[in-house]
């Protein structure tokens, strides 16, 4: 059940995300370090170094062990238009089950509009992939976020090829140099939680969330921040 949850190389949200629903915030160019644990399990433990700026970016992912490891190498390009935006996000993927090995690749899409204070944008997650002679199980999430001085509000739909269709949403209240917030994701029901504190150009955040029946997973990550 576990790795039917997992699926093949899913999003790897960082901890900002993971206490805010799974929802996507708008990416700022930074580096960041992120470390997660799903299910308090030693054999579900990931890593990701991530390096972006305004257009380009990079990353490098693990996750696993000596019995089923996956690793992720990956780019990011972003093209904007005023308001409008999209990025181009290729990886080469490798997976070692059991001693064998495959490589494969993938290409996430993200398509966004700015207006005011409000923020829309489709993730589509795996529509070109190749790994193990087949293709990944495609999600796409269509997501708004409100964001002001005080507060961020998000709310998303997902749909899981083979899953279903999936809710989430995120609230973070604002303060000098600290946030907190809370989110809520369906199918099944997950309550989420998060903090995040500034110091000078370093960011420290956690993310939280309590599966109904495989328990709590969490996230950490370190971003610098220019």
């Amino acid at each position: 059940m576990i790795f039917f949850l997992l699926s093949l190389f899913p999003p790897f949200h960082e901890a900002e995300e993971f206490g805010f629903g799974d929802i996507s915030r708008f990416e700022k160019p930074f580096f960041s370090v992120t470390y997660q644990s799903l299910f308090s399990l030693p054999e579900l433990q990931s890593v990701k170094i991530a390096l972006n700026n305004e257009r380009y970016g990079g990353l490098i992912s693990h996750f696993g062990t000596d019995l089923y490891r996956e690793m992720m190498l990956g780019g990011r390009y972003k093209l904007e238009l005023e308001n409008l935006y999209l990025i181009v996000a290729p990886s080469l993927l490798y997976l070692n089950q059991v001693g064998e090995e495959n490589f494969g690749f993938n290409t996430d899409l993200r398509a966004g509009v700015f207006y005011n204070q409000y923020h829309i944008f489709l993730n589509a997650i795996h529509p070109v992939s190749y790994i193990r002679g087949g293709t990944i199980p495609v999600e796409l999430e269509s997501c708004i976020l409100y964001d002001n001085q005080w507060s961020t509000i998000g709310f998303k739909v997902n749909f899981l090829e083979g899953w279903g269709t999936g809710l989430g949403f995120g609230y973070t209240l604002k303060f000098p140099n600290f946030q907190a917030g809370l989110g809520l994701l369906t199918n099944p029901l997950i309550p989420t939680a998060g903090f995040i504190v500034d110091v000078g150009n370093i960011c420290f955040s956690s993310g939280f969330q309590n599966h109904p029946d495989l328990g709590l997973s969490n996230t950490f990550t370190v971003n610098y921040r220019r």
